[in-house]
């Protein structure tokens, strides 16, 4: 909102990899949609629409990728590919929020589409000027979304640009391999508020970036070999527990053992049997090896499933290209195809199950506080009042939800405190959300906590979550607003 004033971000947020920033065209890309209003709503907006998006961008792509299978089981495979990872409930519940890590799989999609569209060579000189201009700027997007786009896009993107630039010295097309460096041109001109304000800063968040690559590298103290089984037991068990985290959303032994299988299975066959487009499938190995090779480097009992959106969709991929390609007169691959189809049903059911529970947090009687709710309650409390919340003090004091649609909505010069005095209003939840790591407050509003679960998940398999009834606040108070998912309360004396 503050691009309305004239403050150009040179910076995005502070990644939890490295303490370094990512860059900034987030904000650029999202602030077009302001125009539609100041509501929190608004902004939050892009990233449902991209997830949105996503799906039949992803449905196409598979078709075209199964461009040698017969057209009626191509049609029937990229539609239950489609649907499958239409139903995914991680990527549901990260697109209701403003959040960066939101729209990495629309994104990706889409530079995966532009590429194989340049790798045809069908169109005009220009035309393909265009298409790679687009690619630049969809590369600098995604660089700017998490830190796993920023480290792992570039190294796709070079091995891309490699492969078309090697085609076009085969085929003496010398004016066509000079098409990529128009696009990391175009990249390079779309970060121009962040190179701006790197300037000014003497680079130092781009040496950040450099220092948590080669810090990467060298942070063990074992000995090789140790360190070389380590890093790659990191590496499978950051793919298989794929199973687990996206498709079952179940941390038991038994859900990984069925993981394991599944995947073990589908990613053999779909790699031996692979016969389609190669270059939306080297677009896609690529991307899935670098990042499980970087991957290697963190615990994959630590990561959380938002940081795999660039391989979330890959056992995906890897059914469809199995089930392409199985001979249906056997009977022992049928008995596989059976398999598959129970995996396939019980992972959508999962998957619907927590969908429904999720719908069910925002829309039933029984639904947590939204910010529209929190809007209608500011409309109601007086003018200049002052609202206590502990949970602003970590680092909300400034940027939090209430400040927010006073200053852009309400307009009633209502101020927030973390301390709760006499005269403070409270608006205390109905009904929390327990997840990991979910910042509350306690029920005397002194203290902020964070949930944690206990015992511990075996796997973090965020953002499972249960809905739970608030405690009731333990603070001399009165009544002052009551509405279907919280209550407001006016501090008073002892």
């Amino acid at each position: 909102m503050e691009i309305w004033k004239g403050k150009f971000p040179t910076l995005g947020p502070v990644s939890s990899i490295g303490g370094h920033h990512i860059l900034p065209l987030y904000y650029y890309l999202f602030f077009p949609f302001t125009i539609l209003g100041a509501a929190p709503v608004f902004q939050a907006f892009p990233n449902a629409l991209f997830s949105f998006l996503s799906i039949p961008l992803f449905i196409y792509l598979i078709y075209q990728l199964l461009d040698r299978t017969k057209r009626s089981l191509r049609l029937f495979l990229s539609g239950l590919a489609g649907f499958w990872y239409s139903l995914f409930f991680g990527d549901i519940f990260i697109s209701n929020f403003q959040w960066n890590p939101s729209s990495i799989p629309f994104f990706f999609l889409l530079l995966t589409a532009l590429y194989q569209l340049e790798m045809k060579n069908k169109y005009s000189f220009l035309s393909q000027v265009t298409l790679w201009i687009f690619s630049g700027i969809v590369l600098a997007i995604l660089v700017s979304l998490h830190s796993s786009t920023l480290f792992i896009i570039p190294l796709v993107f070079i091995i891309a640009i490699a492969v078309f630039i090697y085609r076009g010295i085969k085929k003496k097309q010398y004016l066509f391999i000079t098409l990529p460096f128009i696009s990391i041109m175009s990249a390079i001109i779309s970060l121009t508020p962040y190179w701006i304000g790197e300037f000014g800063r003497n680079f130092r968040n781009t040496k950040a970036i450099i220092k948590t690559v080669l810090k990467s590298s060298s942070q063990s103290d074992s000995s090789f070999l140790i360190k070389l089984f380590n890093k790659f037991s990191q590496l499978i068990l950051n793919y298989l527990t794929l199973g687990q985290q996206h498709y079952l959303w179940d941390d038991s032994r038994l859900s990984l053992f069925i993981s394991i299988i599944f995947l073990s299975i589908v990613t053999y066959l779909g790699f031996v049997k692979f016969k389609g487009n190669p270059y939306i499938w080297l677009f896609w190995v690529s991307t899935w090896l670098i990042f499980l090779l970087a991957a290697a480097n963190i615990d994959p009992k630590e990561t959380v499933p938002y940081y795999k959106s660039l391989i979330s969709f890959a056992p995906i991929v890897l059914t469809v290209i199995t089930l392409a390609h199985l001979d249906y007169s056997s009977r022992y691959q049928k008995v596989l195809v059976i398999f598959i189809g129970i995996f396939i049903m019980i992972s959508c059911l999962q998957n619907i199950r927590y969908d429904y529970r999720f719908m069910l947090s925002k829309y039933s009687e029984n639904a947590l506080m939204s910010t529209e709710d929190v809007t209608k309650i500011l409309e109601e409390l007086p003018p200049n009042s002052t609202i206590c919340d502990p949970t602003i003090q970590r680092k909300r004091k400034k940027n939090n939800q209430y400040n927010y649609i006073d200053t852009y909505v309400t307009n009633k010069g209502i101020s927030v405190t973390e301390t709760c005095q006499t005269s403070h209003y409270i608006i205390h939840p109905k009904r929390i959300m327990l997840i990991e790591s979910n910042f509350l407050n306690n029920s005397s509003y002194t203290e902020p906590y964070f949930f944690k679960n206990d015992p511990p998940k075996a796997l973090n398999l965020f953002p499972t979550f249960e809905i739970s009834e608030n405690d009731t606040i333990d603070r001399p108070s009165e009544l002052f607003l009551e509405t279907n998912t919280a209550y407001v309360y006016r501090i008073i004396n002892n």
